[in-house]
């Protein structure tokens, strides 16, 4: 527990020194995540040690909250690939894609396996949007994009929750 909680601060911190300023209005800055969603994010987020709203950030992107979203095999709210992250559903006891919550809790333990791997919010995000070998490939420009975008989104919404 006490590795998960020194990973939730690495996070915490990489997200508020990476991440830019944005001026926004206050329209801009509301998130339309069902609060059922922005429950599990919470539950799941503290669970695994990972910023809720970093979960959020990464399912308004993902899926615009949309637990039924489909983009070739990827699937659902955290438009997890299913074929890559069979063996984690079953770990995990995740039978159907679709469920939210289940959807949420997938994208968490690879997050969590991803930082405990790489460290960098940074990396750990440009992994998540693209695939294992997105490094290797040397594919950085939009993958680099997508992990601003997150980390930008993340402390807009930690705000707007009043963190």
């Amino acid at each position: 527990m006490k590795r998960r909680n020194m990973l939730s601060l690495v996070i915490f911190t990489m997200a508020i020194c990476f991440s830019t300023q944005i001026k926004t209005d206050a329209q801009s800055a509301e998130t339309f995540i069902s609060e059922e969603c922005q429950a599990y994010c919470e539950e799941i987020g503290r669970a695994y040690g990972i910023c809720p709203e970093l979960l959020e950030a990464i399912m308004e992107s993902e899926s615009s909250g949309n637990p039924r979203a489909v983009n070739g095999n990827c699937k659902g709210l955290m438009q997890v690939n299913v074929t890559y992250h069979q063996d984690r559903m079953e770990r995990l006891g995740v039978y159907d894609i679709y469920d939210s919550k289940g959807n949420v809790l997938l994208a968490a333990d690879y997050l969590l396996e991803l930082f405990e791997e790489h460290g960098d919010v940074g990396t750990v995000l440009m992994l998540y949007n693209g695939s294992k070998n997105a490094l290797e490939r040397g594919a950085r420009g939009d993958y680099t994009e997508y992990a601003s975008k997150i980390m930008r989104r993340s402390e807009q919404l930690e705000r707007l929750h009043g963190k």
